[in-house]
């Protein structure tokens, strides 16, 4: 009896794997219009970010975890990010100031100008500065030909929109409802996945929609960067002082 009972328990998994997949709730054809301007509504109506918070990041399965992180943001034009050790000693940084990316690596004591496709080297896979300050604010890059934009939406009130950037094609999940907001972007170069950006703990401050814990996953699934947000401020001024070298964000 003990074995048979063995066998099922041992059985149950090879089963469960080969049950076909839960199929995906069919979705209908709609005008994308609206649906774009929703999402540039959005990316406009925030002006920037003063926060603290921590960061994770995976790759290759070795992890790492910076517990003290100073985000600042300008609209999606400026980001300052610094992270520091428990003592307050700063550990790594970024900072672009619209035009020039500048980083200091882990174990490095100087910013170095860098190209923008440099955060490969700290995260794992490219990820543009202009990019990275809309996923920062829970935003994806505007739409380059808003009429040639695609849209889907299914009846439990969940819509996909897919346009084309500058040199990437864009896959948004969004639920229009009141607030609107956007639950994941997938950023694909030709027809080839390159990451996932997903927005949880979605929460109202400053008027704004704002993700508190925001998942940027790479499609190999082999480098993952997670940004818990703690004390957050949406929509307050950010002087451009802050994105000079020369100023201090200070430990959180």
């Amino acid at each position: 009896m003990k074995i048979r009972i063995r066998f099922a328990i041992a059985l149950l998994p090879l089963l469960f794997s080969c049950a076909p997949p839960r199929p995906e709730i069919p979705m209908t054809e709609v005008p994308a219009a609206p649906l774009v301007q929703d999402l540039d509504r959005r990316r406009a109506s925030f002006s920037g970010l003063k926060a603290a918070g921590r960061v994770l990041t995976e790759r290759r399965g070795r992890k790492r975890v910076y517990e003290s992180v100073a985000f600042l943001q300008q609209g999606q034009a400026k980001f300052r990010i610094e992270g520091y050790s428990p003592l307050g000693e700063p550990v790594f940084g970024a900072l672009w100031d619209g035009k020039d990316l500048l980083l200091r690596m882990p174990d490095e004591a100087d910013f170095t100008k860098v190209g923008p496709w440099a955060f490969e080297r700290l995260i794992g896979f490219p990820l543009a500065p202009s990019e990275l300050a809309a996923v920062l604010s829970g935003n994806v890059p505007p739409a380059r030909q808003a009429e040639a934009a695609q849209a889907r939406c299914s009846e439990d009130g969940r819509c996909v929109v897919e346009f084309r950037t500058d040199d990437a094609r864009w896959r948004v999940r969004v639920v229009p409802a009141d607030p609107f907001r956007i639950e994941s972007g997938e950023r694909y170069r030709g027809n080839d996945p390159v990451y996932t950006a997903r927005f949880e703990a979605q929460e109202a401050i400053g008027g704004y929609l704002f993700p508190k814990r925001i998942t940027v996953e790479s499609a190999d699934r082999k480098t993952v960067l997670t940004i818990e947000y703690q004390d957050v401020d949406v929509n307050v001024p950010v002087e451009d002082s802050a994105f000079s070298l020369n100023s201090a964000v200070g430990a959180p």
